[in-house]
């Protein structure tokens, strides 16, 4: 049995051999530790240049015009949190649409000052690049901890996986504090902090409406390591907070009054009808490839860690995931891996060091295997798995592209500056983000309606003729529309085209499309 944390009562391993390996003693592969602050500096370092690592690729992104419709709803969030008036979210509707009826998400309120300050979009990815950064110093100081030397291999790959990066692939989004926090508490569940643990879990709790499965699964991971009694309190608490959001907060704040992803789980009115459903997706799932795919590469990512409890942490939000009907939750290809990389890399650093402390190994004996053909064949896995990650993402392009010129987006940010501050403007999906910061902006789409069904209104419209983001064609038939319903061309470029609506002699606007 892995050894407890040591608040969890009758702890295996006797609390000196849990400091011992704490402090990395006779236990580090690569020699003696040195100072305790030689290696806290070390972490930071790791911590500083994972998030400069992220800060750069976000914002060259951005500088690319990859970022679109989801940072463009948290930077509308945050603008006005920045004011102190509601959270209203324009391009989701252009009734009142609090952000918080769609994602329960009132964390990214932190953000606000911060934003009052630097009113940019810039802002939002480069607090997010910290939050990741804070998660890697968690993760990589609990890693050095247990482990010495090692611990610094288990941090770099964690600021690697391929969760982690695809954050930063996808806009701006609430998981960035998700991971910070949860990292947070998963340190404190392997050190033995109940208070940390509960404050962190709590935080947690507002990250999004979903954030309480992994609460519930902390407490499961303590259930198992034999603390009932908190245990179980996460586990209720987790629970209960999930159905509580979803099933009052969401609907208060919601434009529908209801929550919008319910048909998610099944959609059935009934609790009975419900389950069923959700077991039938669940059974779907894991005959699907991608389900296997999912399961095969956590598994590969937590090697180890898959004998340690902490990696229970991951279960309740997992089997979600399975449950739901949301196929990108199980494709790899977004942010939504990111918290589970935190839970698999904490149980391979707590596995590795359980491991270390049943066989009783000398730092002489793990020289020698790292050494050993086994060992160094083992590494170089590892790092084979680490870029076979990095090149799952868009990173290898983003850093590609970045002394490439692109007239395309010279042509974009024309079009974007000629427009005059503070004047509404719908534009396609791949200029929202860059058009943000200047103008209320809504996303133009064949149907000419936003989220909640309103027809799109605005005296300034910029489109991407080629854009196949709705099928092809879209764009220049709404072009040709706008033209007719009194629109006229006032710049293009590389495709695109700015339309603007003049006035009439009196002010008012010309006749609506």
């Amino acid at each position: 049995m892995p050894a407890a944390p040591p608040f969890v009562a009758a702890p295996v391993v006797p609390a000196a051999a849990l400091a011992s390996a704490s402090a990395g003693a006779a236990l580090d592969p690569w020699g003696p530790p040195g100072s305790a602050r030689a290696r806290r500096v070390a972490v930071l370092g790791v911590a500083v240049l994972a998030g400069l690592l992220y800060a750069v690729v976000s914002v060259l992104r951005h500088h690319q015009f990859k970022t679109t419709i989801d940072i463009t709803i948290f930077q509308q969030a945050v603008a006005n949190y920045a004011q102190l008036r509601a959270p209203l979210v324009l391009v989701k509707s252009q009734d009142p649409f609090w952000i918080l009826g769609d994602h329960f998400s009132p964390v990214m309120a932190l953000i606000a000052p911060l934003y009052r300050v630097w009113p940019s979009v810039v802002t939002l990815l480069l607090v997010q690049a910290a939050l990741l950064a804070v998660a890697v110093w968690a993760v990589t100081g609990l890693a050095v901890r247990l482990l010495g030397g090692l611990g610094f291999a288990v941090g770099g790959a964690f600021a690697l996986s391929w969760g982690m990066l695809k954050v930063v692939d996808f806009d701006v989004h609430e998981v960035g504090f998700t991971v910070a926090f949860l990292a947070l508490a998963c340190v404190a569940l392997v050190e033995g902090r109940p208070r940390a643990l509960m404050l962190w879990s709590a935080a947690l709790l507002l990250t999004k409406e979903d954030s309480g499965l992994l609460v519930a699964g902390l407490g499961l991971a303590l259930l198992v390591w034999g603390s009932r009694r908190l245990g179980v309190a996460l586990v209720v608490a987790g629970g209960l907070a999930v159905l509580f959001t979803v099933g009052v907060l969401i609907p208060a704040f919601s434009y529908t009054g209801t929550w919008t992803y319910a048909s998610n789980i099944g959609g059935d009115p009934s609790l009975v009808g419900t389950g069923l459903a959700m077991a039938g997706t669940v059974v779907r799932h894991l005959t699907e490839p991608r389900g296997w795919a999912l399961l095969a590469a956590l598994a590969a990512t937590a090697s180890l860690g898959l004998r340690s409890p902490v990696i229970l942490v991951l279960l309740p939000t997992l089997a979600a995931r399975f449950a739901s009907s949301r196929e990108v939750y199980l494709e790899m290809t977004f942010y939504y891996d990111a918290p589970l990389m935190v839970v698999c890399f904490v149980a391979l650093a707590v596995a590795v060091r359980d491991r270390r402390l049943r066989r009783g190994t000398t730092a002489g004996q793990s020289r020698a295997w790292w050494s050993s053909a086994a060992g160094l064949a083992t590494a170089a896995v590892c790092l084979l798995a680490v870029d076979v990650g990095v090149h799952t993402t868009e990173w290898p392009r983003t850093l590609a592209q970045s002394d490439q010129e692109c007239p395309w987006c010279d042509d974009a940010h024309r079009l974007i500056d000629a427009v005059p501050d503070g004047e509404r403007l719908i534009a396609d999906v791949g200029l929202l983000g860059n058009a943000a910061d200047r103008h209320p902006v809504l996303m133009a789409n064949p149907e000419w309606e936003d989220s909640t069904h309103l027809p799109l209104r605005a005296d300034w419209v910029i489109l991407y003729r080629d854009s196949d983001q709705f099928g092809a064609g879209w764009a220049r038939e709404r072009e040709r529309d706008l033209l007719a319903g009194g629109y006229a061309v006032v710049d293009t470029g590389s495709d695109l085209v700015l339309l603007h609506r003049p006035t009439t002699a009196g002010g008012a606007p010309g006749p609506r499309p």
